[in-house]
């Protein structure tokens, strides 16, 4: 499964949790996503694409930063 600018966050973090250090590392409203209650209420409201259009992270940089973290775990 390909990690697309229209998923949810909480969605792609409960399908692969290893993504979570790829969100934080942007810092901005993905570093909120390091406490564990800040992920539950906000992981659920967006999209990762709306996320970085909110906050002017280039969404195709962390979309192949995210496919690059699952890809391990997918093939293995």
């Amino acid at each position: 499964m390909k990690i697309t600018k229209d998923m949810i966050v909480e969605d792609v973090l409960t399908k692969h949790p290893e993504s979570l250090d790829v969100f934080v590392k942007q810092g901005h409203c993905f570093g909120l996503l390091a406490n564990p209650v800040a992920r539950k209420s906000l992981a659920k409201l967006v999209t990762i694409g709306q996320a970085c259009k909110l906050h002017f992270i280039n969404v195709e940089r962390l979309l192949e930063d995210l496919n690059k973290a699952i890809a391990g775990r997918e093939e293995g």
